[in-house]
């Protein structure tokens, strides 16, 4: 902090803890080893959506998923779901690491809520668990309309809507999966643009969903 940030007694600077409040404090004394300060103010930071969006997207190269993962907190996704899907280029991720990306995301975007990261887990698996609106990302799907993201506010907080959006990977979902989400009636829809990557199609379905 003194050497980086060139913090010094007096200066005053914002902190949170992940639960969408802003803590303005005031350094009283700073060395290398301790920083004591005071709470100025609390400020309640205003949610930018009313839509609790989660990504779940099969796992790709290390370096997009992080990407998606930075962009994606920016944008204001709430969740990021990993999957293993048949043609996943991965099995698994550091979760530490993207705890930390994201939150490093949320000081650059002035967010408060840092997102939740859930445990890898199988497609089959996650259907099977997911009771919350699902739509899917596919090029063979239907064109995206908003209405799709209309639902009903989470009974858990009014004011909020959830939303799961599935993200396929680099080759796009199997057959048999196609076959498993048409299955369990949800909608598979495509965005009115040229084909795009896995990592594109995540903030661009995220941008679109958020924006609304």
């Amino acid at each position: 902090m003194k050497s980086v940030f060139r913090f010094h007694d007096g200066i005053q600077f914002i902190l949170f803890n992940g639960g969408a409040v802003d803590y303005v404090c005031e350094a009283v004394s700073l060395t290398r080893k301790e920083l004591v300060f005071r709470v100025l103010e609390t400020r309640d930071v205003k949610r930018y959506s009313p839509c609790n969006l989660s990504l779940a997207f099969s796992l790709i190269k290390k370096d997009n998923v992080e990407w998606v993962m930075q962009k994606g907190t920016e944008l204001g996704v709430s969740e990021f779901v990993p999957l293993v899907s048949e043609r996943s280029e991965k099995k698994g991720f550091n979760v530490e690491r993207a705890g930390r990306i994201v939150i490093e995301a949320c000081e650059q975007s002035g967010r408060a809520e840092v997102p939740v990261i859930r445990e890898t887990q199988s497609l089959v698996d996650f259907l099977r668990d997911e009771s919350r609106k699902v739509i899917v990302l596919h090029t063979g799907g239907e064109a995206f309309d908003p209405k799709l993201v209309s639902v009903d506010a989470s009974e858990s907080d009014p004011s909020r809507q959830d939303i799961v959006v599935c993200i396929g990977p680099e080759g796009g979902w199997s057959e048999g999966e196609v076959s498993m989400f048409q299955e369990r009636g949800v909608p598979i829809v495509t965005l009115p643009t040229p084909v795009l990557r896995a990592e594109t199609a995540a903030i661009a379905i995220s941008a679109l969903i958020l924006a609304r």
